[in-house]
């Protein structure tokens, strides 16, 4: 009992000094606020246990496509006839179902076009188009009769009201007849919109296609239907399933797609088809159609048209390439587990340069590989590079990414498009509210690959390309701020650099690197074809590590914090005394974070200290004496500059 009353008397005087010391300086702490009693996560449940893992009632509905299309390239339009079979695994009955029509963006007075999300002020929009031309949708519920269902358009969505419910278990096929236009001149769009597009090269038209079929939005145990309408920021929350794709188009084209080619036979010439197979077990680039041989005839076949049959499974999405501009090469990728997998480039003439294109092969095989043995195996059979007009965009399988990019960029951008293979492809979150969930996990794996490539061959350009308090200025929204609400200009800082940011701090610094690549690792196990949200995250890694993390989680994503730590005082024992000095630090902002401080005696002997977040949950001040005894010259808080002190200026005291 005296122990604990001496404690408590040398607590309270400590603690007078420094509040007499700080009357003038209050600080915004509350340590309730980040360390509450009651949970800063939903309780758990049958369908999202509060462990961060699904449940032994977790459901998600699927969808399986087959679509038939055609490209017109003197039109430029797409026509198609898709099938879908959609699986209801909810426990309720559904008496209608929502579709995504993301083309429909593009019709003039759209909702992402009147929000002005995408486009600048003077902006070309010539380039209009109906969108979304639906000429039937036919019904029929466990393969009887189909039937024209009634629907609905409103902006980038439609509903189908089925004749009567689908009850739980049960399947529908819908038959949807389509076509739309491609969009033009929206190349001075402020965000990439135009996920679907058109590049003009010296020897014909790029065609990304993608967003080119209606697609079934996501019913969960969160929010019901998913029916946010598609603004430009916000990307895609789907349904996973199988996918057989039929493209027809002029012969003189070669096409490229997400899924496995069924019929190379058909589409390729000999000397393709041959240079094709032999690409499958090299470990050198093959060229199937060399850069001497586009302008020849003779690389298609002679037939007026050809039908492209693909093959994708377990996959959320499918998109397609076709030109009759491209260099196409191929590599054979050996993935850690002895997995194959086929290395696809496709780029114009005038992309192929020793630093740009002709690097394609090498990054698509260092990331799959990378990847694969840092977090889990790439899952499909193939990954394609197309070059595009678009900045960069992933698939399954097929990634879009810039045809004039060069260097330290073009390295950047393949290995960040084909990094989404595992957010969103595998770990299937939902974009439309949680863009973070994606890009922030993608930014941060991407700066460890970085760090490993070619000896570090791109280290030297910056992971961020503004100050660490640029990340936590007053004017950033929160990174839980569903994306479309976040202003154009702040996406890249909030969703991309401060997230990455974020968990390369939490685990090099707080957790350390094995608990934090296990509990990773195991959230991406865990959640892969399946649809996590913010808080399984947050959950799962709190589980994995054996932390409870609310105060990083509430103060870093849930609200835009800022972290100060200052030195307050300084009391040096007096001359000649055999005593300790006293340190008195405050946190002077909301946020916490652990203490670093590194003490330097006046014999020169220097001290580190690290103080873990706990010491903060007794409220802003925090007071402790340096193991040794005698006076101190300087203390110095996070000499390493780890942490996103907001003002350094505070961190240092000096006896001189």
């Amino acid at each position: 009992m005296k122990r604990l009353l001496a404690l408590l008397f040398h607590f309270f005087i400590l603690h007078s000094i420094s509040a007499q010391s700080l009357k003038f300086q209050a600080s915004k702490y509350n340590a309730s606020d980040l360390f509450p009693s009651n949970s800063f996560l939903p309780s758990g449940n049958l369908y999202r246990t509060a462990t961060g893992e699904p449940g032994p009632s977790y459901w998600q509905n699927r969808a399986d496509y087959r679509i038939d299309v055609s490209l017109d390239d003197q039109a430029d339009i797409i026509k198609g006839v898709e099938t879908i079979t959609y699986s209801n695994n909810s426990p309720q009955a559904l008496s209608f179902l929502w579709l995504q029509m993301d083309q429909n963006v593009y019709r003039k007075h759209s909702k992402g076009i009147d929000a002005k999300l995408f486009l600048k002020s003077g902006s070309d929009t010539s380039g209009f188009t109906e969108g979304f031309g639906i000429e039937h949708v036919l019904v029929s519920h466990l393969k009887g009769q189909k039937k024209l269902a009634n629907i609905y358009v409103e902006d980038t969505k439609m509903r189908v009201d089925l004749t009567s419910p689908l009850l739980p278990g049960q399947k529908i096929d819908l038959q949807i007849k389509y076509s739309y236009n491609f969009p033009r001149n929206f190349l001075n769009a402020d965000f990439h919109v135009n996920r679907t597009d058109i590049l003009p090269t010296q020897n014909g038209k790029i065609y990304s296609v993608a967003q080119w079929y209606p697609r079934l939005c996501v019913l969960d145990d969160l929010s019901g239907w998913n029916t946010l309408p598609y603004l430009g920021n916000g990307e895609f929350y789907l349904e996973y399933g199988n996918f057989d794709v039929n493209i027809t188009l002029p012969s003189a084209y070669i096409v490229e797609a997400s899924g496995d080619l069924l019929n190379p036979t058909e589409v390729l010439t000999p000397i393709q088809l041959q240079r094709w197979n032999k690409a499958k077990s090299s470990k050198q680039k093959v060229y199937i159609r060399a850069i001497n041989e586009v302008a020849d005839p003779s690389s298609r076949p002679s037939k007026p048209f050809c039908t492209w049959k693909f093959r994708l499974t377990s996959a959320r999405d499918f998109a397609w390439t076709a030109s009759k501009s491209f260099v196409w090469e191929a590599v054979n990728i050996v993935l850690p587990s002895g997995k194959k997998v086929l290395g696809s480039s496709l780029y114009p003439p005038e992309s192929k340069l020793a630093d740009s294109w002709e690097r394609s092969g090498e990054y698509i095989a260092f990331t799959l590989q990378y990847f694969s043995e840092k977090w889990a195996e790439y899952p499909y059979n193939k990954a394609v590079n197309v070059a595009s007009n678009l900045d960069g965009m992933e698939y399954p399988g097929l990634v879009f990414c810039s045809a004039k990019d060069k260097g330290n960029m073009f390295w950047a951008v393949v290995n960040h498009e084909l990094g989404h293979t595992w957010f969103p492809m595998l770990v299937g979150s939902n974009e439309r509210k949680h863009a973070w969930m994606d890009e922030g996990f993608n930014a941060f794996m991407d700066n460890l690959a970085t760090k490993k490539f070619n000896g570090g061959e791109f280290i030297g350009y910056p992971e961020i390309d503004i100050a660490v308090t640029g990340l936590f200025a007053d004017s950033l929204a929160a990174i839980m701020t569903r994306p479309d609400v976040i202003p154009p200009n702040q996406v890249y800082t909030i969703q991309y650099q401060k997230v990455a940011y974020l968990l390369t701090l939490l685990r090099e610094h707080i957790l350390g690197e094995e608990r934090f690549d296990f509990a990773f690792r195991k959230y991406i196990h865990d959640w892969a074809y399946k649809h996590p949200a913010p808080s399984d995250f947050f959950a799962s890694i709190n589980s994995s590590t054996g932390e409870d993390l609310t105060w990083f989680w509430k103060s870093m994503f849930a609200e835009n914090y800022k972290m100060d730590q200052k030195i307050t005082q300084v009391i040096n024992p007096g001359k000649g005394k055999e005593k300790k000095a006293v340190i008195i630090i405050e946190n002077m902002e909301k946020a916490a974070m652990p203490l670093h401080i590194e003490v330097t005696f006046e014999n020169r002997i220097k001290e580190i200290y690290k103080f873990p977040v706990e010491i903060w949950q007794q409220g802003a001040i925090y007071t402790f004496s340096p193991a040794i005894d005698g006076p101190v010259s300087q203390v110095l808080i996070d000499s390493s500059e780890v942490f996103p002190d907001m003002d350094r200026s505070n961190n240092v005291w000096k006896s001189y």
